[in-house]
Protein backbone atom coordinates (compact mmCIF):
# COMPACT_ATOMS: atom_id res chain seq x y z
CA UNK A 1 0.00 0.00 0.00
CA UNK A 2 2.83 2.42 0.75
CA UNK A 3 4.48 1.90 -2.62
CA UNK A 4 1.17 2.61 -4.36
CA UNK A 5 0.81 5.87 -2.46
CA UNK A 6 4.39 6.90 -3.30
CA UNK A 7 3.75 6.09 -6.97
CA UNK A 8 0.64 8.30 -6.95
CA UNK A 9 2.59 11.17 -5.38
CA UNK A 10 5.27 10.86 -8.07
CA UNK A 11 2.65 10.95 -10.83
CA UNK A 12 0.97 14.03 -9.31
CA UNK A 13 4.31 15.81 -8.87
CA UNK A 14 5.23 15.13 -12.50
CA UNK A 15 1.89 16.49 -13.72
CA UNK A 16 2.16 19.62 -11.53
CA UNK A 17 5.77 20.16 -12.60
CA UNK A 18 4.89 19.89 -16.28
CA UNK A 19 1.96 22.28 -15.82
CA UNK A 20 4.18 24.84 -14.07
CA UNK A 21 6.82 24.52 -16.78
CA UNK A 22 4.22 25.03 -19.53
CA UNK A 23 2.74 28.03 -17.73
CA UNK A 24 6.20 29.55 -17.31
CA UNK A 25 6.91 29.10 -21.03
CA UNK A 26 3.61 30.77 -22.00
CA UNK A 27 4.14 33.70 -19.62
CA UNK A 28 7.73 34.20 -20.77
CA UNK A 29 6.66 34.09 -24.43
CA UNK A 30 3.82 36.59 -23.91
CA UNK A 31 5.81 39.15 -21.92
CA UNK A 32 9.14 39.04 -23.78
CA UNK A 33 8.11 41.33 -26.71
CA UNK A 34 6.75 43.97 -24.32
CA UNK A 35 10.16 44.26 -22.70
CA UNK A 36 11.81 45.24 -25.99
CA UNK A 37 9.03 47.51 -27.31
CA UNK A 38 10.14 50.56 -25.32
CA UNK A 39 13.68 50.32 -26.66
CA UNK A 40 12.96 50.28 -30.39
CA UNK A 41 9.84 52.45 -30.55
CA UNK A 42 7.51 49.42 -30.70
CA UNK A 43 8.80 48.21 -34.06
CA UNK A 44 11.26 45.42 -34.76
CA UNK A 45 12.85 44.31 -38.02
CA UNK A 46 10.04 41.82 -38.78
CA UNK A 47 7.08 44.19 -38.60
CA UNK A 48 7.67 45.84 -42.00
CA UNK A 49 7.85 49.50 -40.97
CA UNK A 50 11.18 50.92 -42.08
Amino acid sequence: MNSSLIFQYIIVLLIVGFACYSLFRVIRKNFAPKKFSSKGGGCDKDCGCS
